[in-house]
Order: C-alpha cells, then sequence, then structure tokens
C-alpha cells in the first residue's frame, strides 16, 4: 500500500471515528467542544495545542 493511500486511509478513519464519538455525545445529551485541548492530569483546558504542551512542560515536568 502506498504512503498516499495510507495516510487517506488513516484520515477516513479518524475522521470516522470523531463523527461516531460527536453523534454519541450528541444522543447523551453532552456538548463537545471542537478545538480545545485538555490535560489528562488535571483537566485544565486549552485552546490551543502549544499552550497545552507548555503547560505540560511547566507543570507536569
Amino acid at each position: 500500500m502506498s504512503t498516499a493511500v495510507r495516510r487517506t486511509w488513516r484520515r477516513l478513519v479518524q475522521s470516522y471515528n470523531q463523527l461516531c464519538a460527536r453523534e454519541d455525545a450528541v444522543t447523551r445529551g453532552f456538548t463537545v467542544p471542537s478545538g480545545v485541548w485538555a490535560c489528562d492530569r488535571c483537566h485544565e483546558p486549552h485552546l490551543e495545542l502549544a499552550t497545552l504542551k507548555h503547560h505540560l512542560r511547566t507543570e507536569h515536568a
């Protein structure tokens, strides 16, 4: 399988999983924001991946 085909397949699978997760959350009454990152350790929200990485380096190093 070529690299382009694998990359496309991976993106399709990822999109499908995200769509299913969002639909499941909606049916259960949860609101799923897009573009929000959360720390696994303290659950602090971040709007950018760079700020999450900075938080992890400074707070949980």
